[in-house]
Parts: C-alpha cells; sequence; structure tokens
C-alpha cells in the first residue's frame, strides 16, 4: 500500500513540470537588437593594391569613411579600425586602432602593408583578399546598444624584400670616390645599417649606391642626427672625423639618427700560432699580430694545411688566454665569430681554426676585438712572368720565426707592381741570421741566395749571389746578419741580383 502512494506522488510531480517550465518560460522577454544601418560607407582608395619596395614610406592604400548614425541624447561615438585576411571573422586581425576624435580616415605605407602581409604568412609576391572594418562604439546611453560597423573587401599582392644597401663616403675612408665607398651592413631592411671599421682623421657621409654621391644621408643639427638630400647644391654638412682609429656606426634612415662609438682597447697584444703558420707549434716562436687601431690586430703571411689559433701571452708552459673559435675545425668562410677562453678553460675547450690543403696560400687576416669577428681574405695567386730565371723564393735562419727548420715556410711574394723581377717580405725578425732557399721540397740540400761576403750586416746589403748546391755548404754557405730586431721589408730582385732590407716602424 505505501509502495502505490509513493508511485502515484512521484507521478503528480512530473506532470507539474512542464507547466513550471513554461512558466518560466513566460516570465523571461527575449529582445533581439537589430544590428544599425551602415550609415559610414567605409571606403578604400584601391580595391587591388600592388606593393613596391621602392616605394617603402609612401603610402599604399587608405582608408575613409562618414559619420556614424546620431544614437540619441548624452552618447559618443567611438571609432575603430580593424583589417585582417577576408572572411575570417577578424581572427587574425591587426590590434584595434582607435581613431582620434574629428578624423576619418587612416593610411598605411607600402612596407607597412608588407610586413602585415609577411605577418598574415602571404608568400612574398603572392595575391592575398583582405578585409577592413571600421566600428563606431556607442557610450553613454541609459541603455546597450550595438556598434555600427562598416566593412569593405579589397586585394593587396606584396614582394619579395631586397637588400637596400648603403655606403660609407669621403675623405675619412677612401676618398670621395663612389667606387671606393665601404658597404655598411643593413640589420632591419630599409631602416638600421652598422658599420665597424678604420677612420682616418677626415670628413665622411652615406650615399646608396656606388655609382653617385647622391642621394646621400649628411649631418643633421648634430652629430646625432641625419640629414636627407636628393642632391647636392652646395650646403651639405659633413661628419668629420679628428681621433683616427677603428669606430662602430649605427644609423637609422627612417628616424635620420646615428650613434657612432670608439671602443676603448682590450688586448696590447695578438700572435698566430699553429701548424698553419710558420711558428708551427713552438709557442715561443709564435707570430705577432700588427696592432692596425684601437682593437682591431692583422695578420699577414702565408698559411699551409693545418691548425691555428691567436694567443693574447707567450709563456713556454702554455699556460695563457686565446682568441679561439667557437666551433672547433672552422674553416676560412665559415661561422666568422670568435671568443675569449681564459687560460683555465684552454684544455677543455681547445678550439682551433682549420686551413685545408686547397685553401693554403697568402693570407691577410684582421682580428677585430671588438664585434669579436675574424676575416680571412686570401690574395689571389700572382702569376710570376716566365722570362724570370728564379720563380720562387723562401727564408730560412735563426732570425726568423721558423729558425733552422724544414720544410722553409717563409715565402716572399712576387709584386708586379715593383721592378721587373722583384719579390718582396714583410714581417719581424729577431737578431740572427738568414738566407734565402730558391726550393723548400729538399731540406738544406737546394740552391740558395746569399750575400757576396759572409757575416753581411743587413744594413750594408746591396747584392746577392745565387750559389748552387752542392758550392753553398761548408765554407761557402754564407749569410746575412741582422744586428737589430724589428719589423723588416726586404725586396729581391732576381734580374738584377740586388737586395734591399727597410726596418719599418
Amino acid at each position: 500500500m505505501q509502495l502505490i502512494i509513493m508511485k502515484n506522488a512521484i507521478k503528480n510531480i512530473l506532470m507539474t513540470l512542464p507547466f513550471v517550465i513554461m512558466s518560466c518560460q513566460d516570465e523571461t522577454e527575449r529582445i533581439t537588437l537589430d544590428s544599425p544601418q551602415d550609415t559610414m560607407g567605409l571606403k578604400v582608395s584601391s580595391s587591388d593594391v600592388v606593393l613596391n619596395q621602392d616605394l617603402g614610406n609612401e603610402e599604399a592604400i587608405s582608408f575613409t569613411w562618414g559619420s556614424a548614425a546620431n544614437r540619441g541624447e548624452g552618447t559618443k561615438l567611438t571609432y575603430y579600425f580593424k583589417m585582417d585576411m577576408a572572411d575570417n571573422n577578424f581572427e587574425t586581425s591587426i590590434a584595434k586602432v582607435e581613431i582620434p576624435e574629428g578624423v576619418q580616415s587612416i593610411s598605411y605605407t607600402h612596407k607597412e602593408m608588407n610586413a602585415l602581409l609577411s605577418g598574415w604568412k602571404v608568400t612574398a609576391g603572392e595575391t592575398a583578399m583582405l578585409e577592413a572594418e571600421i566600428i563606431a562604439e556607442v557610450s553613454g546611453g541609459s541603455v546597450y546598444m550595438k556598434p555600427e560597423i562598416s566593412k569593405v573587401q579589397f586585394s593587396v599582392t606584396g614582394y619579395y624584400i631586397a637588400a637596400r644597401d648603403l655606403f660609407i663616403v669621403g675623405s675619412a675612408v677612401e676618398g670621395m670616390d663612389a667606387t671606393k665607398s665601404l658597404k655598411m651592413n643593413e640589420v632591419l631592411s630599409e631602416q638600421k645599417y652598422e658599420w665597424g671599421g678604420h677612420l682616418k682623421q677626415g670628413d665622411f657621409k652615406f650615399i646608396k649606391s656606388r655609382t653617385s654621391l647622391t642621394p646621400s644621408y649628411t649631418r643633421g643639427a648634430d652629430n646625432n642626427t641625419l640629414v636627407y638630400n636628393e642632391t647636392d647644391d652646395g650646403t651639405e654638412t659633413l661628419f668629420h672625423i679628428d681621433t683616427e682609429g677603428y669606430y662602430f656606426i649605427t644609423v637609422d634612415v627612417e628616424k635620420l639618427t646615428i650613434a657612432s662609438e670608439y671602443p676603448e682597447n682590450k688586448y696590447e697584444k695578438v700572435w698566430a700560432i699553429g701548424d698553419a703558420t710558420p711558428a708551427g707549434w713552438t709557442i715561443m716562436n709564435a707570430v705577432g699580430l700588427t696592432k692596425i687601431n684601437n682593437i682591431q690586430f692583422v695578420y699577414e703571411g702565408d698559411l699551409y694545411g693545418g691548425h691555428l689559433k691567436f694567443p693574447l701571452e707567450l709563456r713556454e708552459d702554455w699556460n695563457i688566454p686565446y682568441l679561439m673559435p667557437k666551433t672547433h675545425d672552422t674553416e676560412p668562410g665559415g661561422d666568422n665569430t670568435m671568443e675569449y677562453v681564459e687560460k683555465e678553460k684552454v684544455e677543455t675547450h681547445d678550439y682551433q681554426w682549420k686551413i685545408t690543403e686547397s685553401q693554403a696560400g697568402s693570407y691577410k687576416i684582421i682580428l677585430d676585438t671588438y664585434l669579436m669577428e675574424i676575416t680571412f681574405e686570401k690574395k689571389p695567386k700572382i702569376e710570376i712572368p716566365d722570362n724570370l730565371p728564379i720563380k720562387a723564393v723562401w727564408m730560412t735562419g735563426d732570425a726568423t720565426v721558423t729558425k733552422w727548420n724544414t720544410p722553409f715556410k717563409i715565402a716572399f711574394l712576387y709584386n708586379p707592381d715593383e721592378k721587373e723581377g722583384t719579390f718582396v717580405w714583410e714581417g719581424h725578425l729577431d737578431s740572427g741570421e738568414i738566407k734565402f732557399p730558391l726550393s723548400n721540397t729538399e731540406g738544406f740540400e737546394c740552391d740558395y741566395l746569399m750575400p757576396e761576403v759572409n757575416g753581411t750586416s743587413v744594413t750594408n746589403a746591396l747584392k746577392m749571389v745565387r750559389k748552387n748546391y752542392p758550392d753553398n755548404t761548408d765554407e761557402n754557405d754564407y749569410k746575412w746578419r741582422v744586428d737589430e730586431a724589428g719589423k723588416y721589408k726586404i725586396s729581391l730582385n732576381v734580374i738584377d741580383m740586388t737586395v734591399k732590407f727597410e726596418k719599418l716602424p
């Protein structure tokens, strides 16, 4: 009996639920707000826009609109602009742009639009359909009012970003000759440029090509500002360098700003060591680099198949710091950055540059200790005239970094700019003796160029003679004598058999 009563109670409750639900629905008033009619009429300046990199900062597209409908007393309209790929419901739109009061237009440059296409992953050179909208939002009313919206679609074709060069020209570099100007590094497309290098005392400005000195960027109101000149009307003010040395320059051609830094010296001396150098792995024979300004060092000479690194001190126990590549076996043309390695870390971090046999030759190496970069410049092979009686000359002796070791590694270079038949070498000599082998593959049993009198001082050297093996051994083994250590330039003429030693500063 109790079970029947419970079932009837549940049945009665369930029968009343639809009426409860219906009653709640009847008490809720659903209001649907219609979107306001578009009275703004958003317009685009062109329905098919083709962007051009050469017009970067010029207007590419503009949008205009009229006033939205008045929403009544006490209300205020605020306008916002959005843009996105078409038919994307503005899900990847640019950030909503609030339009200043009284303004009824907005525009974008070629450069800005191309950057937007890139952000939307549109392939350079392809055409994309875009959509823009202007939104008039209402505030201040007693009830909520939907914003008025106006939309427009249009197509845009972007461009591949090509490098836009900037060069330094003037008496502070290689003279006021556009063809000899120095190229800067473009670090932000068409806007920011950097350059580090040696500047002489003199003037300079910036140009866009190596074919003309105009248009140009010159000194503005002060040394931190630029002014752009389409032509040179004689009123240009150039930047001036008082102190010769290394400078690091940053230029922003959009903001028209320039920053120049004269870095402080980091290292007093740098040497080269390794079997790729004439010194081999004899640390105390390491080849000293020449300091060319406040932070740059240069090595000029032969490199052989092998390895090299740059010690910053010379000690018999090799317990010294170095300049090394960031990756072991880095070759010329690879990563040009380097790093300072303190002596405590050398044992586990002994990285070296690698020169392959095919890369061996005469080099100019520049170490930039500010940018921490290395530049390998391989000098072109010079053709030796067929009519020369001698076509190759080396140097050996205890006055050289290679001492009396073989094979001979210090080679003279033929110089076509000097008198015919002249070979030249520049570098450091210690006090001691030297002579000039004519082969580096036969050990000491080869022909030599020697002084006429044994022990002739390099300060008195004028003539030399060729002595062929074995007529150059024992008592005929003549050598020149270097009394004062220092940097020398040696010029040999194998036609008139003269030698000239010049002690350099």
